[in-house]
């Protein structure tokens, strides 16, 4: 039997992975690691995640870290779990990678423009948090066409993209970002909020904040 350990903390990414692990159903450990106190930053941690960020996967004892890359795994342990749509064709799952990796090393980086400017400068942030708000502006325009009419991104069904773009967008917002100005996106995320899988996740990290004690800083 495969052994899996997420790392992961509140409010992060990392409740992306927490929700395709519930997506494809295998049982796994949790960890909840305070990056608001620092934890991600222990030599401990730093064994796990050579970043030192959330999410991190243990599996067979073996780390994998990356979102992009951790959701490709699991879509490829659980082919029919629908964490991606289902296809044998190779430039079809080329492009499902590329939209991943694109949530993560495009779309990630803007948000966190918005959500945390202070990260990219020792000065003012005002031009950062503008430029990111631009950036995420001229990106969500495609999104907001692929979800109109009560589409998912991937069409009729919903898949890991959708969760992560929730994630982004939801996170964008509560630093102001004016997510009224994509109502479709407002309601994808709506939907996105009703999954299954997504609800468990969540119910999960809840408990794991009730267990741990841990703290939401003010």
């Amino acid at each position: 039997m495969t052994s899996i350990e997420l790392y992961y903390c509140p409010r992060a990414c990392s409740q992306v992975t927490m929700t395709a692990l519930e997506m494809a159903g295998l049982a796994y450990d949790d960890r909840l690691i305070n990056i608001f106190e620092g934890e991600q930053k222990s030599a401990e941690y730093r064994k796990v995640h050579r970043s030192g960020k959330v999410p991190a996967l243990i599996v067979d004892g073996v780390p994998i870290t990356e979102n992009a890359s951790i959701l490709t795994m699991l879509d490829a342990m659980a082919p029919d779990a629908g964490i991606l749509p289902g296809t044998d064709t190779p430039l079809e799952k080329a492009a499902q990678r590329s939209d991943l990796v694109w949530c993560s090393a495009t779309l990630h980086p803007i948000v966190r423009q918005i959500r945390m400017p202070i990260r990219y400068t020792d000065g003012e942030t005002d031009g950062i948090y503008a430029n990111g708000t631009a950036q995420l502006k001229d990106a969500l325009r495609e999104v907001e066409e692929r979800v109109s009419d009560g589409n998912w991104f991937y069409g009729d069904e919903p898949s890991i993209v959708d969760v992560y773009l929730h994630w982004l967008v939801t996170t964008a917002a509560s630093a102001g970002f004016p997510i009224q100005e994509f109502p479709a996106i407002v309601e994808h995320s709506a939907r996105v909020e009703e999954m299954p899988a997504f609800r468990r996740a969540m119910a999960r990290q809840a408990e794991g904040v009730k267990n741990s004690g841990f703290q939401f800083p003010q």
